[in-house]
């Protein structure tokens, strides 16, 4: 029986090992590789790429909790069981500027409730605030200035109602607090709505209807997190971001394969060929 030098067989070894842990290049790497390679536009938006994904790019390119969807006019995203219009993205900070699409234009939508980011992938910008919308209350004299009177009427499923809006800060730190409070507990409804910060002025020194469905319009800021880091290094090694429906993590998409992080598949082949021809 014929015998193997052992150093050439233990080469052997190592280098069958060693190429089984190399990400092999298929039709499917080379088309995700493509397809994951130029931006898309979506409504309004323009130039959209990782962590975004909609109609006209594949969910592989994106991650699953950023899909878009692409109306005639503006584009949106749920968050939380809730559709937000974007109104801005701004890619280099990872940040969003949205509005929820039920108000608007509208501060007397059909279905009031309150929602939440959920912390996972999105979180508040520093220069979001809230503001208060107080449904189907009772009328009252509110004792602060004439020039703020933050009353509005409207009508939900049939029913007219008086409301009120409200920053918490003037709530806080208006005269009459305690009947003020105790006004705004009466009322059936509350929802807090975030707005600019830079924007919360303006609904206390003109508190008109218009100029309060303006300052809604104007939205609030976003920032998104969806492997942030890895997408930067997989970007810089000349790679694609993506999503691996199997495995439900990152990927990069490069030319020869995907990988976890980013293109580093040459440096693993010079680095086996040398580990190989060294132990010769």
């Amino acid at each position: 029986m014929l015998l193997l030098n052992p150093s050439i067989f233990f080469s052997f070894l190592i280098t069958s090992i060693i190429l089984n842990q190399i990400p092999t290049s298929s039709a499917d790497n080379v088309q995700q590789y493509k397809k994951c390679s130029s931006s898309f536009d979506c409504a309004n938006l323009k130039n959209l790429s990782y962590p975004f994904w909609g109609p006209s790019r594949p969910q592989y390119c994106g991650h699953p909790s950023f899909q878009l969807q692409c109306n005639d006019e503006f584009a949106s995203i749920t968050i939380m069981s809730q559709s937000y219009r974007i109104l801005e993205v701004i890619d280099s900070d990872h940040r969003l500027k949205v509005v929820r699409t039920d108000y608007w234009n509208n501060v007397c939508p059909t279905n009031l409730k309150n929602t939440s980011l959920g912390f996972n992938f999105f979180d508040y910008g520093s220069d979001t605030r809230n503001l208060t919308l107080y449904y189907d209350c009772p009328y009252t004299q509110f004792p602060i200035p004439d020039s703020y009177s933050p009353q509005f009427n409207c009508s939900i499923n049939g029913i007219q109602m008086v409301n009120y809006f409200m920053l918490e800060s003037v709530l806080e730190n208006g005269e009459g607090l305690v009947s003020l409070s105790e006004t705004m507990g009466t009322c059936k409804s509350r929802v807090m709505i975030p707005i600019l910060d830079s924007e919360a002025e303006r609904v206390v020194t003109n508190s008109s209807v218009e100029n309060l469905k303006d300052v809604i319009d104007n939205g609030f800021e976003v920032e998104w997190s969806a492997n942030n880091s890895l997408c930067h290094e997989c970007q810089s090694s000349g790679g694609h971001c993506g999503y691996d429906q199997s495995s439900k993590d990152f990927t990069c998409f490069c030319k020869d394969g995907s990988f976890p992080h980013s293109c580093r598949s040459g440096e693993h082949h010079s680095r086996f060929h040398c580990c190989v021809f060294c132990i010769q």
